[in-house]
């Protein structure tokens, strides 16, 4: 009945207990009389909960003690996974391998590159890099992994009662399943994790020879141009000295073009500048004797020609006088001026050396941060890439367990199976494993608790259990025609001392019981 395709002094086989207390160190495991005790008193329950599909009438049938098998197989030192041989399900993992001839031809090429001919390489790989987190110009790697549980959540509600296995000595039926090549998923997932450590490994070798090359890279290119600044530095002394020369002459030549318009305009204008005193004097006693004479009654008519005709004269000489001060001022501007240019033409000598070093630092700066800029996009590409890696190997943590106490092999996990017959209908529910945990302030003193993600992964299972196959090994192993009643009572009763359920309740659950076990 049982197909594993492996032998069976090879396989292990666990027994995962269905009744857990919870204490305040850890958990307790129950006996095959609580076991019994709580189905009776759960199929109960069940039975008398309102709901819509309570039938009148309705009595248990059955209840059956029923285990669903996982297998759990290593694929490194102290991790597993479980395979489930029942459940047609599979967990796929995709992830991209990049191309490494692309990168380490391009690394080669980096590597031999100097000068700006480097930023062209790093640009290549950045477009490369970029390419990769994107998921273009890769290889998909699509990993399926038959069988094996992709449900984190059954996983780890699981994990609590790995490392309590135990035993029953009650009758039970185990779910038959096919054969599962474990072997050869757990080699799938040791090559999925090496390769995509691989390929982890990789992206931080890339990252650091691109470090390595690019610091390099940055003292070979300071070096070129901190020798083409020093070039200049020296070259701007040597000008700055020649300049310096040179402005000194032009100042010399400067003053003595000055002197030169000083000995033509000034000695010309001082003595227009005297005439014109000597005129103002003689205009000023004429007024005076014209004055005099207009006292003593005499004729002023030749006294007032002649001193119309010195003050033509005065206003000739104050106009040529301002004519030669605006040659001379003309010219002395013009001489400025051009000792002015050819100044600033010395001094500009200067200027287009520094411009030079400026231009030069800039440029500098500018590659740096260019090749810098694009280190960073490199390092953000496959960070990228590198992310969506971990998140491939994070589906297979996310699923994976510790190997616990018993090891690899088979585990069992227990389920209740119970059947309900109601006036030519019927139905069925099945019970997962259940954690008794102490109550709240108001209510009983424990309160059950169903595992919720063993309840959700293993509600399927109840289709299994109902096919026509079993129905004789269920009506054999029926725990209401295995189990006698005071054993029953026996273990409600100690429920009842827990604190789970009254002494009353007990009492109306074994005489309940006990009518329907009259009608089996």
């Amino acid at each position: 009945m049982i197909q594993l395709g492996f032998s069976e002094s090879s396989l292990k086989k666990n027994y995962l207990p269905f009744l857990l207390r919870k204490t305040a160190e850890s958990y307790q495991k129950l006996g095959d009389d609580e076991v019994a005790g709580f189905a009776v008193y759960w199929s109960e329950s069940e039975r008398k909960k309102p709901g819509i599909l309570r039938r009148k009438g309705e009595r248990i049938k059955n209840i059956a003690l029923v285990f669903y098998p996982v297998l759990l197989t290593s694929y490194s030192g102290g991790s597993a996974v479980l395979m489930d041989p029942l459940k047609k399900s599979k967990l796929t993992v995709t992830f991209n391998v990049v191309k490494k001839e692309l990168v380490d031809s391009a690394l080669v090429e980096l590597a031999a590159s100097s000068g700006k001919a480097f930023l062209d390489v790093m640009v290549k790989i950045d477009k490369i890099t970029e390419e990769v987190a994107k998921g273009k110009n890769v290889v998909k790697e699509v990993v399926e992994l038959e069988n094996v549980v992709s449900d984190p959540s059954f996983v780890n509600d699981l994990k609590t009662l790995l490392n309590y296995t135990t035993t029953y000595s009650l009758p039970s039926i185990e779910i038959p399943w096919v054969s599962v090549n474990y072997a050869e998923v757990s080699d799938r997932i040791k090559k999925t994790l090496n390769l995509i450590n691989e390929l982890v490994s990789y992206v931080s070798n890339v990252v650091g020879k691109i470090n390595e090359l690019l610091d390099n890279w940055k003292v070979s290119v300071q070096k070129e141009y901190e020798e083409k600044i020093a070039a200049l530095d020296q070259k701007i002394k040597e000008v700055r000295e020649v300049v310096l020369k040179n402005v000194e002459e032009l100042r010399k030549k400067k003053e003595e073009e000055l002197a030169g318009l000083r000995e033509r305009y000034v000695p010309n204008i001082e003595a227009i500048g005297k005439r014109i005193k000597e005129t103002q004097d003689n205009v000023k006693k004429l007024e005076e004797e014209i004055e005099k004479a207009k006292s003593y009654g005499k004729d002023v008519s030749d006294l007032k020609k002649r001193l119309s005709e010195l003050k033509k004269t005065l206003e000739s000489l104050e106009k040529e006088l301002g004519n030669e001060k605006t040659k001379y001022e003309n010219e002395v501007k013009r001489v400025e001026k051009k000792f002015e240019e050819l100044m600033e033409a010395e001094n500009n000598k200067v200027k287009a050396i520094l411009q030079e070093k400026e231009a030069l630092q800039n440029e500098f700066d500018s590659i740096i941060r260019e090749a810098n800029k694009r280190s960073d996009e490199i390092r953000s590409n496959l960070q990228e890439y590198r992310e969506e890696l971990i998140k491939a190997e994070k589906e297979i943590e996310s699923v994976s367990l510790s190997i616990p106490s018993g090891g690899e092999g088979l585990y069992m996990i227990p389920l209740i199976y119970t059947s309900y017959v109601s006036n030519g209908s019927s139905r069925s529910i099945i019970t997962t494993p259940v954690i008794l945990e102490s109550g709240g302030w108001l209510g009983p003193k424990i309160r059950s608790v169903v595992v919720e993600g063993l309840s959700k992964y293993l509600s399927w299972s109840k289709d299994l259990i109902d096919r026509e196959e079993l129905r004789s090994e269920l009506e054999a192993k029926n725990l209401l025609t295995n189990v006698s009643l005071e054993r029953i009572e026996v273990s409600l009763t100690r429920f009842a001392d827990m604190g789970l359920l009254s002494r009353d309740e007990v009492k109306e659950i074994v005489n309940s019981v006990g009518e329907q076990k009259k009608m089996l």
